[in-house]
């Protein structure tokens, strides 16, 4: 049983993370719990016993906080685009330097692997099919600022500082600490609730995709296998224009397609298909969810949870009203 730290462990991926990695590990969250349901459900949790929380900023690390730590997940930082751009000053001092030194505290303190989750919005927008080593163009202060902060950290790693980079695609699938600020689960959400899609821009844009659950299995492989290397990848489960993809979700829950709303006004520059030539090197054989079940499990988990748009659902909310009251 190992001791994994994982930071931004309340935030959307980290909440499910964390009850994914209590099966088998002690998890510590260090996090400020803005979005704190998992801080307030602690006893629901399975496992919860072996669950830890540091209420701290990514800014106030010490060494101490790292004792008897052996793995680190890094899901820190500003969240997605728009937010970043409310205060890009501020996106930087956390997306970049705080995660920096972060690690920097995790290699000195003993850390022996460290698993920084980055994105796909590193590449902001290609014609061609992009794989790790294709030429980057982020458009965003998110995406510069981790992309600055994943090579700057990979650069550190050694033997005993095992060091693995995780482009997200765009994410997708039901937490606890849910986002409606995603493409699938905000169309799942609009469905149910407005009896509509809203398509910003034509719809021909492609975005790559991976579900919430199938990251968690990669998290939990990398931290089971003491022998994998250092790496960077990309994560993707497949690929899509926004109304092709519309269009499967409204097949899935047996909606009307009349129900799409193209906002041509909108103008969206983000366009990328995404593949790895590195994933499948240390994955073999990995088995991704299928979209269809994670809508349905979308569709059931926000009707039985009661799920509202609010500053906890849309980020980019909250980050308005975190930023102009700092």
């Amino acid at each position: 049983m190992k001791n994994i730290l994982i930071s931004g462990g309340a935030g959307y991926l980290g909440t499910e993370l964390t009850k994914y990695l209590l099966t088998s590990h002690n998890v510590i969250i260090y996090d400020k719990f803005y979005f704190p349901w998992i801080k307030k459900n602690k006893k629901k949790i399975k496992n919860n016993n072996r669950l830890k929380f540091i209420k701290k900023n990514i800014n106030e690390i010490n060494l101490n906080d790292f004792k008897d730590v052996d793995i680190v997940c890094d899901l820190n930082g500003i969240p997605n685009d728009p937010a970043s751009e409310i205060d890009p000053k501020y996106t930087w001092n956390t997306n970049f330097k705080g995660r920096l030194q972060f690690a920097k505290f995790a290699k000195k303190a003993g850390v022996k692997r460290y698993i920084f989750n980055s994105t796909c919005s590193v590449y902001g927008f290609n014609k061609e099919t992009v794989y790790e080593n294709s030429i980057k163009n982020p458009l965003s202060s998110y995406a510069k600022a981790n992309l600055r902060a994943e090579k700057d950290i990979y650069k550190i790693r050694n033997k005993n500082f095992k060091v693995n980079i995780l482009r997200n695609s765009t994410l997708f699938g039901f937490s606890n600490s849910l986002r409606l600020d995603l493409v699938i689960n905000i169309f799942v959400f609009n469905l149910l609730k407005n009896k509509k899609i809203n398509i910003d821009g034509n719809g021909d844009q492609f975005r790559p995709f991976i579900s919430v659950l199938d990251v968690c299995k990669i998290y939990k492989k990398i931290i089971k296998d003491d022998k994998l290397p250092s790496f960077v990848t990309n994560i993707v489960s497949f690929n899509s224009n926004i109304k092709k993809l519309a269009l499967k979700i409204c097949s899935i829950l047996k909606k009307d397609k009349k129900l799409i709303k193209i906002n041509k006004s909108f103008k969206d520059h983000r366009s990328y298909i995404v593949q790895s030539n590195n994933f499948h090197k240390h994955f073999k054989n990995f088995e991704y969810s299928t979209l269809k079940s994670q809508v349905l499990d979308l569709k059931k988990n926000i009707t039985k949870e009661k799920v509202k748009i609010n500053s906890n659902t849309i980020r980019l909310k909250f980050y308005k009203k975190k930023l102009k009251s700092s």
